[in-house]
């Protein structure tokens, strides 16, 4: 029986690349770095703003450097990651009804864990009981620790909770913790993408989950 519902963040609940695609460009002016499209930011995002960094600077670019323009990246987005941002079509309404209907909420993103927390209170409304994000201390997705730490904290099993992503990386999460995963449409990955990395459902729009979710319940989650 499923009682609680574990999120991702960026690109599922949240829609975050118009501020993220101009923190990247706010670093890549600064070191005189060719700035990058919509596409190229959305390709980078999902394993973390270091990985992203590394996806869109030249591959030559040596650690240093790297660790440099990540430090002018990180600085603006923790002043400006809130000026295009908020919730996708329907998902405050989808929030609500869970909520109301007795699920057990949680966000796990690889965004930093003080902006997913401050999100979760400034955006959702503190809908989610547990919010975890990236910590010196927690390996990020695809690693399964952010979701083995959501069901510690929920205080539930993997057979209880549906984990709710919208890129390749989300899908791997969910595998490797052994939890069924439902894949986004309106995110940064296509649904061949969720496919192929095995997502078991795939939803169009936000008040499809509430069917996935009546549809394992009454299959016993088998």
């Amino acid at each position: 029986m499923i009682k609680g519902i574990i999120f991702d963040m960026d690109g599922t609940i949240l829609n975050t690349i118009e501020d993220i695609k101009e923190s990247v460009n706010h670093a890549m002016r600064h070191f005189n770095l060719t700035e990058k499209t919509l596409q190229e930011v959305k390709d980078g995002v999902g394993r973390g703003a270091i990985n992203l960094i590394e996806d869109v600077v030249p591959k030559n670019t040596s650690r240093s450097d790297i660790n440099k323009i990540y430090d002018v990246y990180q600085k603006h987005y923790d002043d400006n990651s809130n000026q295009n941002t908020g919730p996708y079509p329907g998902i405050l309404d989808l929030l609500k009804y869970l909520k109301d209907t007795g699920y057990q909420l949680a966000v796990v993103s690889n965004k930093l864990e003080y902006l997913v927390k401050e999100l979760n209170f400034q955006t959702f409304k503190g809908y989610f009981d547990v919010s975890i994000g990236e910590t010196k201390d927690m390996p990020i997705k695809p690693a399964p620790d952010m979701l083995y730490k959501a069901l510690d904290e929920l205080k539930l099993t993997k057979d209880e909770v549906l984990f709710i992503g919208d890129s390749d990386v989300d899908m791997m999460t969910a595998t490797n913790a052994n939890i069924k995963s439902v894949g986004v449409t309106w995110g940064y990955r296509s649904k061949e993408v969720l496919l192929k990395h095995n997502a078991a459902f795939i939803i169009n729009q936000a008040d499809e989950l509430i069917k996935i979710i009546d549809e394992v319940n009454s299959h016993g989650n088998d």
